[in-house]
């Protein structure tokens, strides 16, 4: 094992990288400047660390936030590794020693604020030590395009060229659109630097966007149905937030404010309710966080529209950082557009700008508004729009998101899935997915025959499906674990145990296609025609599954399922277990889902419920 995986499993209790971050690492250990562009929870901070942990010398991490600082180095010392921050909260007493303990070498890592690194006292320490590497976290706040603009970012490349010796650079951030990405590079003078850009994809998470004009009751009304998991509710102005959090105590549920404006002490106390649980939800401008360690946030819920979409993916991406489903939730008000445009017609607090770039940056904020407003309008897919703002091409439909689901339909996919797979067997797992979709629609070329994949069984079984059906089956069974995607020696495809699940024991399997809006009101009349207070009642019960088991409501049944259940009303759990099959949690359910179907056919149901 070399030094970078021990360190990765001694210090982080990771077993392997992550996509990307071994690139990353090893470009720094071979004094290649980088930049990384990857989302939120990607594990950005493990890349410079670990290479800051192998360099010779000091690596200078350039931080925006005290409260980002704080938790990494009192993270990295709770692992046993070196690190020391330099901010505005310390007294001059805290500083002095601080500054004792690099001297002598007893701090690897070295945080600091982008507004310190100018001033007189830390310059005259920096020249005491050799800098093997700067890395500025958050980067895109040096880009005058980006969302976030901070001119005392600027002040770092003439701080790099003070240095007795140029140390490797790096660049890191969640947000950054192709231009951002190369003001970056202009701004920070990264030298033929190795660029990483990981999809901006975040598949576990739901978007939607609800124009609603009862928000409090509407937030109230979510967050109840969430049954107490963690989530952020993120408000536009300090006011609001501090209402909100009364509201929703005085709703019955736990919550806490948080804002630039409070005591720091106070902060730091909302901060560390949340992250450690006490409080399940908290309430907060957009000062709250970046860089918050905390995995398991189930829902974040913007309570106005933010200004830009990069303040709105980054925000939104503290969801689910655990790879589990979350949803992210955007209740919007016309007002809201009033309001920033309000905002940015005021002139920012900004002595260093000259009067034709106050006038540039109001434009350039209008036209980041202007996108905005197209994401909360849309009727397309809200994933595709996130994606393609950043440069990223996908398809027009994900079935994952508020407007595809308002337009799509759960159909059974089990047979096509069992093709798939049988052909996956077949091919002896030495396909990838763009083959397997060629074998099934019995494609005819020189590599097919040379591979004598024209005589399997499965050759041709589909050809009457459109390839992209085929592939949207197979990015599903991907997803869902019954497939998986193997790089390694080369990009091919196996089966997972649990395909045995749907090949041979009946586990059935669903996926949500896109059909025209007249057809998804007919699918749902018609699944909701028939005993419409049972199929209320057996949604209600799933979602109360789910949330307790941490999982996705079709995870404990499907809605095909769902449908039998209402249509056939099992009077016993095998009868029950027969309708399901394999499908989710429902063998391990029977008792209770039963219990739920008697009630309905005693008559306990009114029609209110």
């Amino acid at each position: 094992m070399d030094l970078k995986h021990r360190l990765l499993q001694e210090s982080f209790g990771y077993t392997s990288f992550r996509p990307g971050q071994q690139k990353l690492i090893d470009a720094m250990l071979g004094g290649r400047d980088v930049l990384g562009v990857m989302p939120t929870g990607a594990g950005k901070s493990i890349c410079y660390q670990i290479a800051g942990m192998l360099l010779p010398g000091v690596t200078l991490v350039v931080s925006p936030l005290i409260s980002l600082m704080q938790d990494q180095v009192a993270a990295l010392c709770r692992a046993g590794i070196s690190a020391c921050l330099f901010n505005s909260a310390q007294t001059s007493e805290e500083r002095r020693q601080t500054m004792q303990q690099a001297i002598k070498g007893r701090c690897k890592l070295i945080y600091v604020a982008p507004e310190r690194l100018m001033q007189p006292d830390f310059v005259q320490l920096i020249h005491c030590l050799p800098i093997g590497m700067v890395a500025v976290d958050e980067a895109h706040c040096i880009s005058q395009w980006g969302h976030d603009f901070r001119p005392s970012y600027r002040r770092i490349p003439q701080f790099i060229q003070g240095l007795s010796k140029r140390p490797v650079i790096s660049a890191f951030t969640a947000t950054a659109t192709a231009r951002v990405r190369e003001d970056i590079v202009q701004a920070l003078g990264l030298n033929r630097p190795e660029r990483l850009v990981t999809s901006f994809d975040r598949a576990n998470l739901y978007y939607e966007v609800r124009r609603v004009y009862d928000r409090e009751a509407q937030l109230v009304r979510f967050i109840h149905t969430q049954h107490g998991a963690s989530g952020i509710v993120y408000c536009l102005t300090r006011k609001k937030t501090e209402e909100m959090a009364r509201y929703l105590c005085d709703n019955g549920i736990r919550a806490i404010a948080y804002h630039a404006g409070m005591e720091s002490l106070a902060r730091r106390t909302a901060q560390q309710k949340f992250v450690s649980g006490n409080v399940p939800v908290i309430v907060a401008t957009n000062a709250f966080g970046m860089g918050i360690d905390k995995p398991d946030v189930r829902f974040v819920v913007h309570y106005g529209m933010p200004r830009d979409v990069e303040s709105y993916y980054q925000e939104a991406g503290r969801a689910g950082r655990d790879g589990a489903p979350a949803h992210c939730l955007l209740l919007f008000d016309e007002a809201d557009i009033g309001l920033h445009e309000y905002l940015i017609g005021l002139d920012p607090e900004n002595p260093m700008l000259t009067d034709e770039e106050v006038e540039w940056l109001k434009k350039h904020r209008m036209e980041q508004l202007a996108h905005m407003k197209r994401y909360v309008f849309t009727d397309q897919c809200l994933r595709q729009h996130i994606l393609r703002y950043f440069g990223q091409e996908t398809s027009d439909f994900c079935g994952q998101c508020g407007n595809c689901e308002a337009s799509s339909v759960e159909k059974d996919v089990t047979v096509d899935a069992q093709k798939i797979l049988s052909c996956v067997y077949r091919a002896k797992e030495q396909c990838d997915a763009g083959m397997i979709c060629r074998i099934l629609r019995g494609c005819t070329d020189a590599d097919m025959c040379a591979a004598g994949y024209d005589e399997l069984s499965t050759y041709g079984i589909m050809r009457d499906r459109k390839p992209e059906d085929i592939a949207a089956v197979i990015s599903h069974l991907i997803s869902c674990g019954y497939l998986v995607r193997q790089e390694n020696p080369h990009v091919r495809l196996r089966l997972s145990v649990g395909a045995k699940r749907v090949l041979f024991h009946g586990e059935t399997v669903t996926l949500r296609v896109r059909v025209s809006q007249k057809e998804a009101r007919l699918a749902r009349a018609s699944s909701q025609s028939e005993r419409p207070e049972l199929s209320c009642a057996l949604r209600k019960y799933r979602q109360k599954s789910a949330a307790r088991h941490g999982i996705p409501p079709h995870g404990v049944f499907s809605d095909r399922t769902l449908e039998l259940l209402v249509h056939k009303l099992p009077k016993t759990e095998d009868e029950v277990q027969r309708i399901a099959g394999q499908d989710g949690r429902v063998k391990k359910e029977s008792k209770a889902i039963l219990r739920v179907i008697e009630k309905y056919c005693s008559g306990y149901f009114s029609e209110k419920e």
